[in-house]
This record gives C-alpha cells, structure tokens and sequence, in this order.
C-alpha cells in the first residue's frame, strides 16, 4: 500500500533538496529521486500524518488556474525535448497542491512502468477532464503533445478567465443579500420582541401587517433553529433530486436557461463552452463523434446535453454538423451558419474558435452589465423591506397618538 515519505537529497552542485512522494516503499523513492539526478541522502516514512493527508486531500481540488499552469509548463518542456517522465518528475517537485501532487506521482509511476500518458491521466477521472485525455490521446498518436498542451493551456486559461468574471460580478449581490437576510432576521429575533410586549402592555389593537410581522418573530424566536433544520433539509433534497432524477434535473436546467439575465448569461456561457472545446478537440485531430461526445459531457447543463447528444446521433447518420444544430434553439443562427462555412471550407476548427471569442466576450459585456443592473435592485428590496418593518411598528403607534388604538 502506497504511503507517503519524506526525502532529503542533493543535486550536482551539492545543494539540499527536500521533498515529499506517495510509494509503495523506500526502493521506489530511491529510484525516483535517482531519476530526477539527485543523490539521496535520507529517506523517512510519514505514516503518522499519512492517513491525515489522505482524508485532507479528499476534500481538496485541483483549479482550473492550476490545471492551465501544468500544461503550459508541460508543453515548454516537451517542445524543448524532454522526456514525459522527465517532465513529471520536474512538475512533481513545483506542484503545492498535495493532491495534486500525489496524483502526479502516481502518473508518474505508471508512465515509468510503460504506460501511455493519456491511460495514466484517465485513471484519475475526477483530476483530469475527458477532454484533456482525448486530447493528449489524439497528441501522443499525431506526434503533437507539445502543441495539444499549448492548446489546452489556452482553453484552461480562458475558462478560468470566463469563470472568474461570473463570480465576480455575482459575489457582490450574493453577500449583500446575506447580509440583509441577517439583519432582518436580527431585527425580527432581537429588536422586534421589546415592541411586541409594549404593544401588549398598552393594550393596542394591531393591524394584520403588524401582527403576520410578530408571528414571524414568534416563529424564529421558539422554532428558529427547527426552521434552520427545514431549509437545510430542503436544500439536501433539492441536490439530491437535481443529481438522481433526470427529469428534474432536465426541468430545472430548463427553468434556468429561461429566466431573464441570468438566462441569457448561462446560454453565451453554454456556447461559448460548446464552440471552445469542440473547436480544441478537432484542432487537434479528435473526431468529431468522439468530440461531441465529450463535449455534451463537459456542457455542464442537461439541455445542452441533450441537444448534442441528438446533434451527434445525427452527424452519425450522415446529416450534416450544422444542420441538426439549427433545428435547436439553444444555437443561435450565427453559430449555425459560421459552422456551415467551416464545414464547407475544412475550417471548422477556427470557425468554432472565432465563434468563442465572440461569446465569451458577449458574456464579458452581459456580465458587466448584471452589476449595474443588480445593485438598484438590491437597493430597491432593501428598501422594500426595511420599510415595510418600520410601517409596521409604527402604525400602532400612530394609532395611539391619534387616540384611535385604544380600546
């Protein structure tokens, strides 16, 4: 069983090397660190710490940012002569993310031991997407595995870059929503109370906006934590469904392209991935079969992949790419025709990649625009309901200075 060792050794120049690597025992850390031109000097099993690093590195990811770094590094070195094992053992010693860390080495291990690149990397499914195996499947049998890592480098840098503007622009709204769901609530648990018993104490009459106001108060106040319990389990139930039940994943992916903004931000997103990957895949020699095959995969919505799923059905019976597109409306007719003129003239591959710089800037200006947008909006409930709060405290209160509460 393969644990993880500490290792000390030194380079030519006499310089200390440290370092870390997940094997089955001494003989093969000996032999790695040989291979890297270092001598070793001491070799120390962590077995304390290595059930630890295990259960840590369950719930740690690899980045779409770190992903975009291995491989243009990767392909700097391949296209500089190096060996694959060489290159994986130079990449291992940078790696500071200890998962993936301890995947490389096991890919590492298994290229070693005669193993093509690509079966190493599928082995780690959850690491390494379907379309960076097909691509360095295709790169290994072509000759081309530096200018396949160029090219995924690119589309792992423009999709972090695509990502991180989404986000962006959407934490803003999202925490100030938070925020505001707090205070309210705050006010309701802790505020609200001190009026309900001057209320009591006065003997008012409330009017139904004051009193549907306390009841809310009264309900967080003796079953909070029972509500908190609810929401928790709806929220669980809801993942759960969205994930095992086709249909309502399908139904709730279809919600979600319809609605306004936020709609129109997940359909450029939705091509803009499609055209990317797709245009990646054939660039570097995938077929087109194979491509949409795993680019429905990658679509990251159930529609989306439906819809390809039927344009690959399709292309298999020999109706042409851009046709069975057109019959779906998740493709615009732009899309559709740019990837008839790239059918028509051997071009698809950049065709596809003009189709994505188009998109993904669409996305950028939609994006831009959503901040603007959201923010009197937000202002806008806010406001809603920090006055409807204070009409409602302050309606009996009127009553009773106009002598009209009174009973």
């Amino acid at each position: 069983m393969a644990q993880n060792f500490l290792y000390k050794a030194k380079n030519r120049s006499g310089q200390l090397i440290t370092g870390t690597i997940m094997a089955e025992n001494e003989s093969a850390v000996a032999s790695y660190v040989r291979d890297q031109g270092y001598f070793v000097t001491a070799i120390k099993s962590k077995r304390g710490n290595a059930s630890l690093n295990d259960f840590m590195n369950k719930f740690q990811r690899v980045t779409m940012k770190e992903m975009a770094v291995f491989c243009r590094q990767f392909s700097t070195m391949v296209d500089a002569g190096l060996p694959i094992v060489t290159c994986l053992g130079i990449l291992i010693e940078q790696t500071a993310n200890p998962k993936f860390k301890s995947v490389l080495q096991d890919v590492y291990k298994q290229v070693k031991e005669g193993e093509t690149f690509s079966k190493s990397l599928g082995l780690y499914p959850d690491v390494f997407p379907n379309l960076m195996i097909n691509m360095i499947e295709a790169g290994e049998l072509g000759g081309i595995l530096d200018n396949v890592l160029e090219r995924l480098a690119v589309y792992f840098e423009k999709e972090y870059k695509m990502r991180g503007k989404v986000k962006s622009a959407l934490t803003y709204p999202a925490v100030i929503m938070l925020a505001a769901i707090a205070c309210v609530v705050a006010v309701l648990v802790f505020v609200m109370p001190t009026f309900v018993t001057m209320f009591k104490d006065m003997n008012l009459e409330l009017p139904l906006l004051t009193q549907v106001l306390i009841d809310v108060s009264n309900a967080l106040q003796n079953h909070g934590l029972l509500i908190l319990a609810v929401l928790i389990a709806l929220i669980i139930a809801f993942v759960q469904a969205y994930k095992k039940n086709r249909k309502f994943h399908f139904s709730v992916d279809n919600v979600l392209l319809k609605l306004p903004i936020f709609g129109e931000i997940l359909k450029k997103i939705a091509v803009a991935r499609f055209s990317r990957t797709l245009g990646t895949l054939v660039k570097s020699g995938v077929s087109l079969l194979m491509a949409l095959d795993v680019v429905k995969k990658s679509s990251g919505n159930l529609v989306v992949f439906d819809a390809l799923e039927n344009a690959r059905e399709n292309v298999k019976e020999g109706i042409s790419f851009s046709r069975t597109l057109s019959d779906s409306p998740l493709f615009p007719s732009m899309v559709t025709q740019m990837i008839a003129i790239g059918e028509e003239s051997g071009a698809m591959d950049r065709m596809l990649e003009k189709i994505a710089d188009f998109y993904e800037s669409e996305v950028d200006d939609v994006v831009s625009r959503l901040s603007s947008i959201l923010e009197p909006v937000i202002i806008m409930f806010l406001g809603i309901t920090v006055g409807t709060i204070i009409m409602a405290i302050m309606i009996p209160l009127f009553s009773l200075v106009s002598g009209q509460g009174m009973k």
